[in-house]
């Protein structure tokens, strides 16, 4: 099988990106495929992952945007010199499809772009700071999706209907639908607490205040729990005026990614109960923990928790439902113990590495034949 010579485009940041747990996605597909990653970081590197080349730019200092689309040109020419490249993958149809658009028509080659959000949500610019920011964004992103979509020649999502505004559109590309790689096997039940963890931010986005309402509803009955929510809040005034200085409800830090695997190894519960969510990776991190998972009964987190069985569902912004379920779990420790292993055979059967790298490379040599 002739190797795929690829360039990856995602503008970051990459954190992290000399760690295993970063680089076990490019080691995984290296067998196959080859190329660069172009993305930024917190400072500019250089180094092999792989097959591939890891290329960034400092995301800090001005005209940072104009900066990393001059690497990834200058870049692609470098690589196609010495083998023709077979296809770009973009991270989003934004940004990177746009910068994705370009490249594809200089080196006349095949573009992939990878829908890793839910971009037209009704609620996923409520996070911005003002109205005219959010006012702006819902009239230009569909315009810009609409551009880079129609000039691609494959497109990756991760739900079905995930493009619902464009499906005459994506009907007429090479298109497939399956999750995105997550290092499972880094990912360990290590021992129980009696933490509910939440991890993610935007706070509006994926629900914080709805859970931390639902959580309030409960506690004085399970005196020993605590709901910890893990994320990066530049701004805690709104995370801060919710808990309201209950002494069960914690914010910690947020952590790099090789961290993430203690923290949902030692939770007892694991809840996302996102307002919309493209897939949830923390739901397949914690199902291959063995834990058992709430989420939302929204978009892609649908395809990930099979309600009942490995994971309950809730509905978007039920206070009342979220606390029930939490409750239920709560005061269950074998039902916790059985949903968390129907979640952990689920993780290693769905979503094990080698899986993801059938499904991409399958996909990719589909749009490049």
């Amino acid at each position: 099988m002739k190797k795929l010579n690829v360039i990856f485009i995602g503008f970051g940041p990459g954190w992290y990106a000399k760690t295993p747990f970063f680089q076990s996605k490019y080691l995984s597909i290296s067998t196959y495929m080859s190329g660069c990653i172009f993305t930024t970081s917190p400072k500019s590197e250089n180094f092999q992952i792989g097959n591939f080349t890891f290329k960034s730019c400092s995301y800090n200092g001005k005209f940072r945007k104009p900066r990393f689309f001059f690497i990834c040109l200058i870049n692609a020419f470098k690589i196609k010199r010495n083998t023709p490249v077979d296809c770009i993958v973009t991270y989003d149809p934004l940004l990177t499809g746009f910068f994705g658009v370009i490249l594809k028509t200089i080196l006349n080659t095949k573009l992939i772009i990878e829908i890793n959000g839910v971009y037209t949500s009704a609620v996923v610019w409520e996070d911005e700071s003002t109205k005219i920011k959010i006012w702006l964004k819902q009239k230009a992103v569909p315009l810009i999706m609409r551009f880079v979509l129609s000039r691609s020649d494959g497109i990756k999502m991760l739900f079905s209907n995930q493009l619902q505004k464009f499906n005459k559109l994506v009907s007429n590309k090479k298109y497939a639908i399956f999750p995105n790689f997550v290092p499972i096997t880094y990912f360990k039940n290590l021992k129980e607490k009696k933490e509910v963890l939440f991890a993610g931010f935007p706070f509006y986005l994926k629900g914080v205040d709805i859970l931390i309402q639902s959580f309030k509803k409960i506690e004085k009955d399970f005196p020993e729990w605590k709901l910890k929510i893990l994320g990066w809040y530049p701004d805690k005034s709104l995370l801060d005026q919710a808990i309201a200085g209950d002494p069960q409800i914690f914010h910690h830090d947020p952590v790099p990614s090789y961290e993430m695997p203690k923290h949902i190894g030692e939770c007892g519960i694991f809840v996302l109960p996102s307002r919309s969510e493209a897939m949830g990776r923390v739901l397949i991190e914690a199902a291959a923990a063995g834990k058992p998972r709430i989420g939302s009964k929204v978009d892609g987190i649908l395809t990930v928790i099979n309600d009942g069985v490995d994971g309950f569902l809730v509905e978007p912004e039920n206070v009342d439902q979220l606390a029930e379920k939490m409750a239920l779990l709560m005061a269950n420790e074998e039902l916790r113990k059985e949903i968390g292993s129907q979640a952990y055979k689920r993780a290693i059967s769905e979503f094990s590495e080698e899986t993801y790298v059938n499904n991409y490379l399958n996909f990719i040599q589909k749009v490049v034949s």
